[in-house]
């Protein structure tokens, strides 16, 4: 049996998921085991709720997916057909658990543009192109944030921290889709760096076997070190326009942080002992500030996907974000609902891994 790659990716990321609960649960106290156990029993009935409120939200809001799709012209019996075909002339109790059913076995339904092709086979390629573009931005984001944020705190009150505080505000306060536009233009069309738009050069791309749909991973495995280098080169734009509007959350939270571990007594006597004083800030304060910076990264993973989608648009980055921004203009009301179910999956899986990471670094947290 052929496994489609968003299968892959899904059942890997819930391995690796399950190897980390696993992990914290046999390493951690009774207290942290028996808070596992109770986030993952709420996860449950939170991913329902938030599937549940798309499932009666996309049934509420003006407007009829077959009229949409078949004109007003569509005689009563083909959109009576359509309507059977998408099992909307079903009772609601009987489409509600049908949807449940769906996801729980990855069947999303059909695509209602391109000759009803299977909504699963549609995200198998995007949901890998935008995990190739979130994951790279937030790695980047924590990585500059964090160090930005260290080093202003470290030159608290001078002329490095004021301009680091200054630049926080200004890249948070930027529309993504406006720096991607500035990067395009200057560095893509102006000085003839990067490319503007798509994933890898369309020649290169032909003798690329994909395997995952994630283009790094799928040069590495095939060798194609040509791909791996074009893919690269993609990828650099896209992600340094969505890295740079989370970068500034970072530097701040990152700097307060540091500002207040660096009055712990512990860090006092650092400081007599005579230990250089850049070893006191990034090795024994940067250590514990970032403890509060993990709880950002899960809030923040719902504006990476918020930034993905003016970001992908922006750059013609064929992920999820740019299909759901197609499927709404089209009026696919399938795709929609698949997509946006995948999002919210995410968000609440994430949260829930994020969480568990904070009390597994924090000893010191109550349960």
């Amino acid at each position: 049996m052929t496994v489609s790659p968003l299968a892959g990716v899904c059942f890997s990321s819930l391995g690796v998921a399950l190897l980390f609960l696993l992990y914290a649960f046999l390493r951690g106290s009774k207290g942290l085991r028996s808070y596992i156990v109770t986030r993952v029993l709420l996860t449950l009935p939170m991913v329902l709720i938030l599937v549940t409120i798309i499932f009666f939200v996309m049934r509420v809001i003006p407007g009829d997916p077959v009229t949409s799709e078949l004109g007003p012209r569509a005689s009563e019996a083909v959109r009576e057909q359509m309507r059977e075909q998408l099992g909307l002339n079903q009772p609601i109790w009987v489409q509600y658990f049908q949807y449940l059913s769906g996801i729980v076995r990855l069947d999303l339904g059909t695509s209602l543009i391109f000759g009803n092709r299977p909504i699963v086979d549609e995200l198998s390629e995007r949901l890998p192109a935008t995990l190739e573009l979130i994951i790279p931005s937030a790695a980047l984001a924590i990585g500059l944030g964090v160090l930005a944020g260290t080093f202003a705190a470290e030159h608290r009150k001078q002329w490095p921290d004021y301009l680091l505080r200054l630049f926080s505000v200004v890249v948070y306060s930027i529309p993504v889709f406006w720096l991607g536009l500035i990067f395009q233009v200057t560095l893509g069309l102006g000085l003839g760096i990067f490319p503007i738009a798509g994933r890898i050069d369309p020649i290169i791309d032909i003798s690329l076997q994909r395997h995952t749909n994630i283009l790094i991973i799928d040069s590495l495995i095939s060798g194609n070190w040509p791909a791996l280098l074009s893919a690269l080169h993609y990828l650099v734009l896209p992600t340094l326009t969505l890295a740079l509007i989370l970068v500034g959350v970072f530097i701040r939270l990152s700097r307060i942080n540091v500002i207040e571990t660096l009055v712990q007594d512990y860090i006092t006597a650092a400081r007599a002992r005579g230990i250089l004083e850049r070893v006191v800030v990034y090795r024994h304060a940067l250590s514990n500030a970032l403890i509060p910076v993990v709880t950002l990264i899960g809030l923040q993973f719902s504006v990476l996907l918020a930034g993905a989608v003016l970001t992908e648009t922006t750059f013609s980055w064929p992920g999820m974000g740019q299909y759901l921004v197609q499927r709404i203009g089209q009026r696919d009301y399938t795709a929609v609902q698949s997509a946006i179910t995948v999002f919210a999956m995410s968000v609440a899986v994430i949260s829930m891994i994020t969480d568990i990471i904070y009390a597994f670094l924090d000893p010191r947290v109550q349960y």
